[in-house]
Order: C-alpha cells, then structure tokens, then sequence
C-alpha cells in the first residue's frame, strides 16, 4: 500500500482546477445549491443548513481507509493516522501503524506477519469499497504502484480519495481532491455531503443485454417485463414471508430462498432498464442525491 494526501486549513480549498465530473463531485446542500466538494466556500454556503445535522449524534463517526506510502514518512502516516481518529473516524485499515517488518518493498504492520502480501491488499481493497473516502499519504507528491492500484480501484467504487501533497504524476491527480483540511472532509462525511458514487452497474447491464439477447428476450415490451417482475415480487414476499413464519394459508411452497427471489427481481430491473435504455447507475445516483437533500432538509 504505497499512497499520498494533502492537508491545511478548514474549507476544502482548490489546489488545482479541474473538469467537474458529472457523476462524482456535485454536492446538493439543503438551500438547493450545487457545489463542489472542494469549493473554497463549501463550508460557508452549507453552514446555516446544516448546523442541526453537526450535534447529531447519528453522524459521529465515519469510516476511512488510509492508503498511501508506509515506508518514506512513517511519522506523517503516524499523525494522519491519528489525526483521523481523533476526529471520530473508524480507520479500517490499516488499523495501526506500527510496522512489523519489510520484504522486498512492502510493509507488514504489526498484527500481519504471518498474512501474504496479496492477502494483505485484498483486505485493503475490500475495506476501501466500504468507506466513506480514502485519505492519501503521498510524501512529496509521490505515489507507490500499489497506491496507484488503490486509487484507481477507489475511483472504479465511486469512494472520494483525498489528498494533502500535489501528486507528481499527472494521471493519478485527476482521480484524487486535493485539500488542505482532513477535518473538513471528515466534516462533509458526516454530514452527508461526500459526493454520491455511481452504482458499478453498467458492466452488469451490458452483461444481461448479451444474455437477454441470447435467450431470446431482446424483444420483450416494458408490459410484459414489468408483469415477469411483479410475479418475481411476490415470490421474493412468499420467500421472506416463510422466513419470517408468517404462514396464514399453509405452508409457503417451494425451497427457493429470498437471495434467489431477491436476485430475480434484481435481474428483472436491470433488464427493464435496457428496454427501456436507462443507465441504471446514472438514474440510481440521481436519485440517491434528491434523497440526500430531503433527508438534510428534513433534519
């Protein structure tokens, strides 16, 4: 795990000017305003709107990964690492900083002598998929490959990565926010105000647009989708409903359980978005942003 990030001063300031993405880095605050999360004036625009939601106690913490280099500057990862945690994060991973050993260029903390390296990574990535952000610690701008491996597989998730130093490689700067605060990131994860990831739902809509095409359902209308998806609704009810033993008119028939009813209906929805020539994610992330405004609205 080689990386890098970028700190300073309260509101998330732009370090660099670049192209807004259209499906990572629009916030919506509760007075309706579109900004970015490195908008030198997030923090003020957003403040009288979301003072009731800091004291909640439903968002006192967040969980983080900390990628980046562990071998040039030990006692930079040492204070972001804790910097983090006195801020209220969970830091998934690593969970300490103490390194245990070193062979050929990676670096086993304490806890992970016996594991292998791929193991080690694995577990990393799975950790940075359920994070609210990845902080990069990029000493002097510099980023490892397997940092680089983190933030590309970071980006390909939707999770915002962070950083504190400009990158020196021109690629990876486009894939990483650069600020001066943690606090303030830590602040708009809490708060619900990190940038909304596009579900990875494309690939998985142009797999079953081949399958559809090959069993012969290309040519399916909406109607008859929509009914096929219904049929799959109530035996995914009939499937909980014997889960839960809420049996009123003998016993549920059928041993398929409710992850296989759940998934049939999850492939009827995907194949009603190709009929209907809908980017699934695109619309999920849309409508995960208006949900985002209610809730803070309602706050």
């Amino acid at each position: 795990m080689q990386g890098s990030y970028n700190y300073g001063s309260h509101p998330l300031p732009v370090m660099a000017k670049r192209a807004r993405s259209n499906n990572t880095q629009i916030l919506l605050f509760p007075n309706g305003e579109s900004v970015s999360p490195l908008d030198p004036g997030a923090s003020e625009k957003s403040a009288s709107g979301r003072r009731d939601l800091a004291g909640s106690s439903s968002i006192s913490s967040c969980e983080v990964v900390l990628s980046g280099s562990f071998r040039r500057d030990l006692e930079g990862l040492r204070t972001v690492h804790e910097e983090l945690t006195d801020l209220g994060c969970k830091i998934l991973s690593p969970t300490q900083v103490e390194p245990s050993r070193e062979v050929d260029g990676f670096v086993f903390m304490k806890g992970e002598e016996v594991e292998s390296p791929e193991h080690i990574e694995l577990k990393h990535l799975d950790a940075i998929q359920k994070a609210a952000f990845v902080w990069l610690h990029a000493p002097d701008g510099y980023v490892g490959l397997s940092a680089a491996l983190e933030v590309g597989f970071a980006h390909a998730q939707g999770v915002p990565v962070f950083c504190r130093t400009p990158l020196t490689d021109v690629t990876l700067k486009s894939f990483v926010r650069e600020t001066n605060s943690v606090a303030a990131v830590v602040s708009s994860a809490k708060e619900h105000k990190l940038p909304v990831p596009t579900p990875n739902l494309s690939t998985f809509q142009r797999y079953y647009k081949r399958v559809a095409s090959q069993r012969g359902y290309e040519r399916e209308t909406a109607q008859n989708c929509l009914l096929l998806m219904v049929e799959e609704v109530g035996e995914l009810a009939r499937a909980i409903r014997k889960r839960e033993k809420l049996v009123r008119h003998g016993p549920a028939r059928g041993n398929s359980g409710e992850s296989q009813e759940l998934a049939d209906v999850f492939l009827y929805i995907v194949h009603m978005a190709n009929i209907l020539d809908l980017d699934l994610g695109s619309a999920v992330r849309d409508k995960e942003l208006m949900n985002i405004t209610k809730f803070i609205r309602s706050r």
